[in-house]
Formats: structure tokens, C-alpha cells, sequence
């Protein structure tokens, strides 16, 4: 587990890419778990556990959908294991980081209130986690880092809207 976590960390610090990653089942499946897993922690004080489960399976098959439909409309289904355990082991290890940003934000607080360094830090990680995953996307389908961070920004953004969509923040 050591390595794997060394391996995910390196791909987020662009010393590694996905092709580093074994193409396994149980590995894509402990990637899959992780990440569902950490999803749902990070939304637990906002939608209590129930909502928490829920947004994280949502969140979890939005990604395995398009992670399917892009390699497969690129002819690279090769890919997909390895493309889906980078992304959701680093989407895992950053959301790791993430748990204390949330515990350090209060429940219901109005956007003017929150402090600036944590609003900082939340748009670091924000930004970190979009060129990991451009770094990721532009290796899954032999492209450029601007092809990857376009399509990561459209992942992000129609995501975050059809979760916002379908959970609206509730402080339980």
C-alpha cells in the first residue's frame, strides 16, 4: 500500500504518469474504493451520512463515465484501467489533503466570513488537482497539456454543476 501511495503521489508531482500503474483489476478496484471512500468523508458534515453516501457514488460514476466515454471515443479502451486508478487514487490522496481545509471551515458559513488563507489553500488544491489531472488525461490520450487541462476544466465544471444540481448544500 506504501507504494502504491508513493506511486499516486508521484503522479500528482508529475514524476509519474499512469502508465507507471500496473493495468489491474484490484488495483483499479482499490483505486475506485478509495476514492468513494474519501469522497464521501469529505461531504459528510455538509449532507450527513446518507447524502454523503449517495454524493460520492455519484461523484465516483461520473468519473468511471467519463473516463469510459474519453478513451473510448479516442480508440484507447486500453487505457482505462490504468487512466481510472491515477485519477481516482490522486483524486484519494488530494482529497486527503483537502479533510482538514474542511474541518477547519465552519458549517453554513457565509462566503464573506470564510478566512483568506483557507480560501487560498482551497484554490491551490483546486488548482493542483486540475494539472494532475490534465497530467493524467494528456498522457491517456497521447496529447498536449493544454488538450488535458481543457478537458479536466469541462470535466470540473459539468460535475460540479450536476452536483450542485442534484445536492444542494445542506448543513446537516
Amino acid at each position: 500500500m506504501q507504494q502504491l501511495i508513493k506511486v499516486w503521489l508521484n503522479i500528482c508531482l508529475w514524476r509519474a504518469a499512469p502508465q507507471d500503474l500496473p493495468a489491474s483489476g484490484m488495483l483499479l478496484s482499490l483505486s475506485l474504493a478509495c476514492y468513494a471512500l474519501v469522497s464521501m468523508l469529505l461531504s459528510l458534515g455538509s449532507y450527513g451520512l446518507a447524502g454523503a453516501v449517495q454524493l460520492a457514488l455519484l461523484d465516483l460514476g461520473l468519473l468511471v463515465v467519463f473516463v469510459l466515454s474519453l478513451l473510448y471515443l479516442q480508440g484507447k479502451t486500453a487505457r482505462i484501467n490504468q487512466t481510472l486508478s491515477a485519477l481516482a487514487g490522486t483524486g484519494s490522496l488530494l482529497g486527503v489533503f483537502a479533510l482538514p481545509l474542511i474541518w477547519w471551515a465552519e458549517p453554513g458559513q457565509q462566503p464573506d466570513q470564510v478566512p483568506v488563507l483557507l480560501t487560498l489553500f482551497w484554490l491551490l488544491l483546486l488548482v493542483w488537482n486540475l494539472l494532475v489531472m490534465a497530467h493524467i488525461i494528456r498522457h491517456a490520450l497521447s496529447s498536449s497539456v493544454a488538450v488535458g487541462l481543457g478537458v479536466s476544466l469541462l470535466y470540473v465544471l459539468v460535475s460540479m454543476q450536476l452536483i450542485a444540481a442534484l445536492f444542494p448544500q445542506q448543513v446537516v
